[in-house]
């Protein structure tokens, strides 16, 4: 677990800039994908084409054989899942500092100077670091949200084309160098299989969570944009209510 330490800190610092249901998802890429993959699915795996057996001495065609039958192991598929969906969410997480440290230096410089001008004050954050979703940051946020939905299913059907979903303890090949069509045998595909079928549960709930929350956050602000056009509409329109008063 020691590699995924520094994503886990960064992670952990999107929760406190997240909505409740971005908070949710972060457990599940948490608890259910990094370290169910750091504690358990690297033992079962282990190095599968050492343990895998085929029915001839050949030299290299093991080698051939499991390379075709398995572009990409799938603890490496599985990394890779994690780091391309997390990666929008630690760019929110970059812009999300940025505008931290930019309200800060603004907050520093209201300190010193006693004339400033209202349209400067910091909008999105508060003296101890939380930040509002609004505005800019709202658009980075569900911004990110469409792009981890793509990259879900991106993978969910990247690794159905690769191997499915079901281990098949039989791989038939008949590539150079085997002299003959040859039958390799994987080692434990029920365990495996079992692991497989979890993390595309977990895929699909991540997949789930991150739909809902995109739905709720445009519900949210096309409400709150609701709300504001009346009084758009007043500032903009002022003589017609006198003159109906009138």
């Amino acid at each position: 677990m020691g590699e995924w330490s520094f994503l886990s800190s960064l992670l952990d610092k999107v929760q406190s800039h997240s909505s409740v249901i971005g908070k949710v998802w972060l457990s599940v890429v948490f608890i259910f994908r990094i370290m169910i993959i750091g504690a358990g699915a690297d033992k079962v795996w282990g190095d599968e084409q050492s343990n895998m057996i085929c029915n001839t001495k050949q030299p290299g065609c093991k080698n051939v054989c499991y390379d075709h039958a398995f572009p990409i192991s799938h603890i490496r598929f599985w990394v890779l899942q994690i780091i391309f969906v997390t990666t929008p969410t630690l760019v929110y997480l970059g812009h999300v500092l940025h505008v931290i440290h930019k309200e800060n230096k603004m907050r520093e410089y209201m300190k010193t100077h006693s004339q400033s001008n209202l349209a400067k004050y910091p909008k999105y954050s508060d003296e101890k670091g939380h930040v509002e979703l609004k505005g800019n940051l709202l658009g980075t946020y569900i911004t990110s949200i469409f792009f981890r939905i793509i990259l879900e299913i991106a993978f969910i059907v990247g690794q159905y084309y690769l191997y499915g979903f079901i281990m098949d303890p039989k791989v038939v090949c008949s590539r150079a160098p085997c002299p003959f069509t040859v039958e390799c045998f994987m080692s434990r595909p029920t365990e495996k299989t079992i692991f497989i079928l979890f993390m595309l549960a977990v895929s699909c709930a991540s997949l789930l969570l991150n739909v809902a929350e995109l739905f709720y956050l445009l519900h949210f602000r096309l409400k709150k944009r609701s709300k504001s056009l009346p009084a758009l509409s007043l500032a903009i329109h002022p003589h017609f209510n006198s003159e109906s008063k009138a």
